[in-house]
């Protein structure tokens, strides 16, 4: 029963050793490691560009944007470039949050705006993206990340 996905997600190496588990069946040596390098900004739409230049200082100063993730912070200013498409409809002249159509009845029927649909059906598709890369308080308790190599003091 369950899948892939079931569970808690799993601890990183770096943690179980912090926290003394020296069994070798649970753990993990051999965990990749994301490349070092500069994060490069992949081609994007204009919208989803502001969103990469607002969120990928945080998360590179953070040090949970590295170049293996580039991919997957794209989608993240994708969706929230939409997020923000949508919440500038809600500013347009005569805005209204109801809809008011006709059913298949004829019958008046009463619904939200597009964006405000799109708005509430993309906050629980994103959530996940921002929990990834720590830019949410809940998000930043569960990520280690690894400290920067001090260069080594031939005095010391």
């Amino acid at each position: 029963m369950g899948n892939a996905n079931s569970g808690r997600r799993p601890k990183p190496h770096a943690l179980k050793v912090l926290r003394g588990i020296t069994r070798k069946d649970r753990l993990n040596p051999d965990q990749p490691k994301p490349p070092a390098g500069d994060v490069v900004k992949p081609s994007m739409s204009r919208v989803a560009g502001v969103v990469w230049d607002r969120l990928a200082p945080i998360a590179i100063q953070m040090g949970t944007l590295t170049p293996a993730d580039v991919e997957v912070f794209r989608t993240l200013c994708r969706l929230q470039a939409t997020l923000d498409m949508a919440d500038t409809q809600k500013d347009a002249d005569g805005f209204a949050p109801f809809t008011i159509s006709d059913d298949y009845n004829g019958a008046p029927k009463v619904g939200l705006h597009a964006a405000i649909k799109l708005e509430k059906e993309f906050a629980t598709t994103i959530r996940p993206y921002y929990a990834l890369f720590g830019l949410e308080p809940v998000g930043r308790s569960r990520i280690v990340v690894p400290k920067p190599e001090e260069p080594v003091n031939k005095w010391a």
